[in-house]
């Protein structure tokens, strides 16, 4: 499969097959932004702005190629990713989506790239995830940043504590940090599906940017979500 890189602040670089269209971009650009919503043709056609057809084909296209799944209800096809073999898209998606958020966000752009400089140099990380009202674009002038920080065990939780708010010290944007081990988040999503009621999770799954370790954030995700 012919590839080209694509640049992003995760240590390992994602890739864009040569079969995704800027219409297939936009598409998985929506469908990776809420994880929790369903999707049919007609909703990824409005949500995207494209027509009916052409959005039908690109779905069709994501669907041959696997990257999609798709189920005839009734009269509706109802579109799903299919995470087997795609995590390296998901990733790509993500960056693709965070790259365009912090662009025209430049202090905030400023705030992650010194968050991940920093957890980098003290702690091992898995992936820092954004989400809250800033990133729903709800905030008000007060609005601090929610950031979920995943480490791959507690070892380091205290230290990436430490240094989380030793960051916040010095920001003119306020931070508040939600850090966990990845058995944590595990945990989370697990009872967020075994109760089938709302919680952190869910709030992150709906909405989010991840600035950092998108590969590791959706290897995880997928792991529980059915």
């Amino acid at each position: 499969m012919l590839c080209t890189q694509v640049p992003s602040m995760s240590r390992r670089h994602v890739q864009r097959p040569v079969y995704l269209s800027n219409t297939a971009i936009a598409v998985l650009k929506l469908m990776v932004s809420d994880l929790t919503a369903g999707y049919t043709i007609r909703r990824i056609a409005h949500g995207i702005g494209q027509d009916y057809r052409i959005t039908y084909e690109t779905v069709r296209r994501l669907a041959e190629n696997g990257v999609l799944s798709l189920e005839r209800r009734a009269n509706l096809h109802i579109c799903r990713l299919n995470p087997h073999g795609n995590i390296q898209i998901l990733a790509f998606i993500e960056s693709l989506r965070a790259e365009e958020f912090l662009k025209v966000r430049p202090n905030l752009r400023l705030l992650v790239s010194t968050l991940v400089a920093k957890m980098a140099s003290v702690s091992p990380f898995s992936c820092l995830v954004l989400f809250g009202s800033i990133v729903k674009g709800k905030a008000i002038s007060r609005s601090d940043l929610d950031i979920l920080l995943i480490l791959p065990d507690q070892t380091f939780q205290n230290r990436a504590e430490n240094e989380l708010a030793s960051v916040a010290r010095t920001s003119t944007i306020g931070l508040h940090e939600v850090v966990l081990s990845s058995d944590q988040f595990l945990s989370m999503l697990g009872e967020r599906e075994r109760a089938r009621k709302p919680n952190l999770a869910t709030e992150i799954l709906e909405s989010h940017i991840i600035p950092y370790g998108a590969e590791a954030f959706h290897s995880l995700v997928w792991r529980v979500i059915p």
